[in-house]
């Protein structure tokens, strides 16, 4: 249940970054035919937090195995 729950959450977090990044598209392309540098430049700045947001995405898929969970330790001796 308890995966089914990540997956969902995981799946919800991509649907909506997908969702922004095409609102902002658009607005860019509404900015530029009015020639409001304003609105493209603020949807141009969101699209920069939305790639940020997407690599840690992207982060948190990559360490969401079994044991990912469970506290570490490491020790290195060189």
């Amino acid at each position: 249940m308890r995966e089914r729950q990540q997956l969902d959450d995981s799946i919800a977090g991509v649907k909506r970054l997908e969702q922004q990044m095409t609102d902002n598209i658009e607005l860019i392309e509404m900015g530029e035919e009015e020639g409001d540098d304003s609105i493209v430049k603020e949807a141009e700045d969101n699209l920069k937090a939305l790639k940020a947001e997407s690599g840690r995405l992207q982060v948190e898929a990559m360490l969401s195995g079994e044991a990912d969970g469970n506290d570490t330790y490491v020790e290195v001796h060189s």
